[in-house]
This record gives structure tokens, C-alpha cells and sequence, in this order.
């Protein structure tokens, strides 16, 4: 048994989904059934979260203050760091942190932006829970929008310093974990020998596609308020869902989850969009439904989503962009596009074609529940700590 301290930005078990809230909750939850886990978090909202009877371990809450994260983020660009270092930095927690951290064998930093609260003389094992390599998300953010847009500057800028500081990192570090191939690839300036690769997992459910010709809905996961979510569904509904309608104008494009409400009153402007918010119970939203999409134009790798739909059997279809894992076989679990017209063929086909559909949606669900259940992914944990 190891005693194991894991540190967050965010609480991991607050009513707010977003997928690193998941991932963080599942490495806790698994790693405290055979070692001694507390869990140090902080975040600026309320300490509001949902009861966790697996877990057992001590919570340790800091709230922090908008303002003072804005202050911090200015200092941290003063020192030529990252802003999001500054933006997430708790003085509490990290005192709290350096007075305890001699208790422990084990820390586990969650995200790049924790690391800041690596404590000093600390001689156990320090293991970086990166999941993404974020200065690629940044470079890719950049090259999307407009030079014209002022926030492109501050993208590049983040980029450089985080950039920087994850090279930093991979000295510091004795484990650097990612999820998938697409971040190994992106990762060539922090060091080989300190990467593990983790798959995301995901929860199965009771397979719930059924083909059928009136079928008319495409669905898409995901947190709206993160900006490579927001882009490909107004990308989605000005430039695909209007040629989808040409030739079926009853297709319907259903978006689940958390989102703003000045966002869902502009994607509602649109035909055939239905803005459902955050749901905890998906089953009776994906009946009728042809497909679920992962269709970002800015993708550090594999998304949750892709392994949400695929948990109920629902036929995916994802960007080449939001692919890069090795266990799943494109053209057998899941359609990987190149560019918006193949999109839209392979959703004109998952809605005519039968014998695709359940093809994609058998071959996905099966993959799921045999290669991406949380407890058989997160095993490699059991062998680092």
C-alpha cells in the first residue's frame, strides 16, 4: 500500500462535467482501492460535488479568489511562465502542500498547470498527469483563428511558455503520462524515457443504437465553454448541417453539454439545432440518433466523446485531427474524415446503409467494453506509483 497525495486545479467530483474532471476522478478512485489516497483541489467556485462513497480517502479544498488568479497570471508572464500557472496557483493549497507532503510516498500532479505546486525536498516519486501535450492545443488554437483577432497573440505567447515549461517538466518529473499517439507525437521535447502512455476509459452502458431509416439525429458531446468544442459546432452548423439538409432536410444536429448561455441562444438561431445542455442520463437523448461526431479542428488526441458514443453503440465519426489511438481500427470501429465533404459522405452512407451502421456501431461498442473500461486502462498506474 502506497500513500498517495493527488492534486487537481478543478474539483474532480463536481456537477460540472468536462473530461478532465473524468479522467482525474476515475485515476482517484481506482488508485484509492489499494493505497491510502488524499485528494488536495481548488477551484474558484463553490466546494459543491457530488457524493463519491468509493472514495475514501481525506479532501482537501482551497477556493480560490478570480482576482487573485488574474494577479497571478500577470506575475507568472512577469517570470516567463505560463499564464495558466498563475491563473490556477492556490498560496493555501501550496502551503498546505509543503507542510504535508513528508507523509507521503507518492504525489500525482494533475495537469500541466499543478506542477506549480510541486513542493520543495520532496523525495518520493512525482508523477505529471499531463494527459495532453497543451502547447500543441495552443500552436493549433493559433493557427485557427485570425491573425486579426488579438487573442491569437496571447495563444502564441502561451504556446512559447508552455512550450518551455513542459520541456522543464520532464527533468522534474519522474512520470510524464499521455493518453494516446497523437500526443507521443507532439511530445519530442520532453524526454522519451519519462513518458507512459494511459488510455482514456470509458463507462459501458447497455448498447442502445437501433438502425433505422427515420433515424435523424447527429449528436455531439462535449463542454461548449472549451473554445475546440464551441468551434466545431458552429463550424458544423454554418457549413455542414446546411448541405446535409439539401438532401435530408428532417437531419437534426442534437449538442449535449455544458455551454453558455449567449452560445445557446446563437446555435439555436440555426435550423435543425437542438441545444440540450448537460445531461446526466444519455440514453433516451441518442434514440433515433445516426451518429455521434468528434469534428475538432483543434485535437491534442483522442476524445472522450468518441468513446462516449461508442459505449452505447452509436455509430462515430471523427476528424483525423481527434484520432490517433491504436486500438481502434478506422473503417471497423469508428469513420475517420479528412475534410468536410468526406464527412458529410460518411453520414449520408451511416444513414442509408445498414449493413455500415451496425458494422461501425457493433465493431466500436465491442472494442469499448473489452479494450477502454476504466479499471483495465488505468492498470499501468498500479505498475508506476
Amino acid at each position: 500500500m502506497r500513500r498517495i497525495l493527488f492534486i487537481t486545479t478543478r474539483n474532480p467530483f463536481s456537477k460540472q462535467y468536462s473530461g478532465d474532471r473524468l479522467r482525474s476522478s476515475q485515476i482517484i478512485k481506482y488508485l484509492s482501492k489499494k493505497n491510502k489516497l488524499d485528494l488536495v483541489y481548488s477551484d474558484v467556485l463553490t466546494n459543491e460535488a457530488i457524493p463519491d462513497k468509493s472514495f475514501k480517502g481525506n479532501k482537501f479544498f482551497f477556493k480560490r479568489s478570480l482576482f487573485l488568479s488574474l494577479i497571478n497570471s500577470f506575475l507568472q508572464l512577469l517570470k516567463i511562465n505560463p499564464l495558466q500557472l498563475g491563473f490556477f496557483y492556490s498560496e493555501n493549497a501550496h502551503k498546505f502542500i509543503e507542510n504535508q507532503h513528508h507523509n507521503y510516498d507518492v504525489i500525482i500532479f494533475h495537469l500541466l498547470r499543478s506542477a506549480k505546486h510541486i513542493p520543495s525536498n520532496f523525495i518520493g516519486k512525482k508523477i505529471l498527469e499531463m494527459t495532453d501535450v497543451y502547447s500543441d492545443n495552443y500552436k493549433q488554437t493559433f493557427d485557427q483563428i485570425s491573425f486579426l483577432n488579438p487573442l491569437s497573440y496571447l495563444y502564441f505567447l502561451e504556446y512559447l511558455l508552455i512550450k518551455n515549461y513542459e520541456k522543464k517538466c520532464s527533468n522534474i518529473f519522474d512520470k510524464i503520462i499521455l493518453v494516446d499517439n497523437n500526443n507521443l507525437k507532439k511530445s519530442k521535447h520532453i524526454l522519451k524515457d519519462k513518458i507512459v502512455k494511459i488510455n482514456n476509459g470509458s463507462f459501458i452502458q447497455k448498447k442502445s443504437f437501433i438502425f433505422k431509416k427515420n433515424n435523424n439525429k447527429i449528436i455531439f458531446i462535449g463542454n461548449i465553454k472549451y473554445l475546440p468544442n464551441k468551434e466545431a459546432c458552429f463550424n458544423f452548423v454554418k457549413k455542414i448541417l446546411p448541405k446535409i439538409n439539401k438532401k435530408f432536410p428532417e437531419i437534426e444536429f442534437h449538442v449535449i453539454g455544458e455551454i453558455s448561455i449567449l452560445n445557446k441562444i446563437m446555435l439555436k438561431r440555426y435550423k435543425n439545432v437542438k441545444v440540450l445542455g448537460p445531461k446526466k442520463n444519455l440514453k433516451p437523448l441518442i434514440k433515433n440518433s445516426i451518429c455521434g461526431i468528434s469534428n475538432l479542428n483543434i485535437a491534442t488526441g483522442m476524445q472522450n466523446k468518441i468513446l462516449n458514443y461508442m459505449s452505447y453503440g452509436i455509430p462515430s465519426i471523427c476528424s483525423f485531427k481527434s484520432f490517433n489511438n491504436s486500438e481502434l481500427k478506422k473503417g471497423k470501429d469508428l469513420l475517420v474524415y479528412k475534410h468536410d465533404d468526406e464527412l458529410i459522405n460518411f453520414i449520408f452512407k451511416l444513414k442509408k446503409n445498414k449493413s455500415l451502421s451496425n458494422k461501425i456501431s457493433n465493431n466500436g461498442y465491442t472494442k469499448v467494453k473489452k479494450s477502454f473500461n476504466w479499471d483495465f486502462v488505468l492498470k499501468k498506474y498500479s505498475k508506476i506509483i
